[in-house]
């Protein structure tokens, strides 16, 4: 995940904003009932047109401990927060190691189940991520047994809108491409007519060309690429990433900037923040794509994210849109306003 430099917003006009969305996201999340969820489009290009996505996991729970902390009511707050943001999808993700594998511990499969109806109380579709943190592409019939215990419940259901197959799949990795190629078309027998994709990180577009060609006789609905370069390749990387993706809809389903991990003054880290969210956001939209998906709602409090690499970098404490104690980053506002179509 790259530093950026600030591309030349007007602070002063980021500072109102911020102060704006401040009074508006801190008020109390409505206990009434949700407006109603729309139908989910059944056309990857207009269902990935119309996404504004926001990826997500607690403060206090990143990764598995989202499930092994599990807090409905800091969820249900988050999700008002999401939505108040003018989003209309959460991204979720699933890792087996935390679920059971192969077969989904009933206990987490109730806790899936109850972020899925807290999504849909606040009006926001669901993005599933499965098989995060995942290695065993050998094992396909685990892979299938672990599938089909978690998703044969929402057959048909309306507020799924995207299941993602897994995070981040290496196309340099014969065996997690081969794995893909089997479980995309399985999933889409547990799942019929559930739109499907499959992410890559910030591969270079030559690893992405590969990538489409792997999955030729199994591509997903849409392509899913994750881009956190320099903001001033942007508009040339994704020009390339959206060519190799050719008919198929391309979406930016994560992107962002962390105001933690380096010296520097916080005010300034976060207007270059904001900064990188407007840079991403202005050549998506000349690309003619979506607004692409920030990563993540709120920064990380300390010890909440389980032992790991990333748990030993001071950077991924600090991509949320929101610090801790729940105040919005100017980045929120440029969020807000690229929703809105601004």
């Amino acid at each position: 995940m790259s530093r950026a430099r600030t591309v030349g917003l007007t602070v002063a006009i980021l500072l109102v904003a911020s102060l704006i969305l401040a009074l508006a996201l801190t008020q109390p999340a409505s206990h009434g009932p949700a407006r109603q969820l729309p139908a989910v489009p059944k056309s990857p290009a207009v269902l990935v047109r119309d996404l504004k996505e926001v990826n997500y996991y607690p403060a206090a729970g990143g990764w598995t401990y989202m499930w092994s902390r599990f807090d409905p009511a800091a969820i249900d707050r988050d999700f008002a927060r999401i939505r108040a943001l003018g989003a209309n999808t959460v991204r979720i993700i699933i890792q087996p190691s935390v679920f059971g594998f192969p077969t989904v511990r009933p206990v987490m499969a109730d806790h899936l189940s109850e972020v899925i109806g807290l999504a849909a109380r606040h009006s926001l579709w669901v993005h599933l991520t499965l098989f995060d943190l995942w290695s065993r592409y050998t094992d396909i019939d685990g892979s299938k047994e672990w599938m089909s215990s978690l998703l044969s419940r929402y057959r048909d259901d309306p507020r799924i809108a995207v299941v993602e197959l897994q995070n981040e799949v290496d196309p340099q990795n014969p065996e997690a491409v081969a794995w893909v190629t089997t479980m995309l078309p399985y999933l889409s027998t547990v799942l019929p007519g559930t739109l499907r994709t499959v992410s890559t990180a910030s591969v270079p577009p030559e690893v992405f060309a590969l990538f489409t060609q792997e999955l030729k006789n199994s591509p997903p609905d849409f392509w899913d690429y994750h881009y956190y370069g320099p903001p001033g390749d942007v508009y040339s990387v994704l020009s390339c990433i959206k060519a190799l993706a050719a008919s198929r809809p391309l979406f930016v389903g994560e992107t962002g900037y962390s105001t933690d991990g380096t010296p520097g003054d916080q005010a300034a880290q976060e207007q270059a923040q904001a900064a990188y969210y407007q840079a991403i956001f202005t050549a998506a939209a000349a690309l003619g794509l979506p607004t692409p998906a920030p990563w993540i709602l709120n920064d990380f409090s300390p010890g909440a994210i389980p032992p790991s690499q990333t748990a030993d970098d001071p950077a991924q404490y600090g991509f949320g849109l929101f610090q801790l104690n729940g105040t919005p980053k100017p980045a929120a506002a440029v969020v807000r306003a690229a929703f809105s179509g601004k």
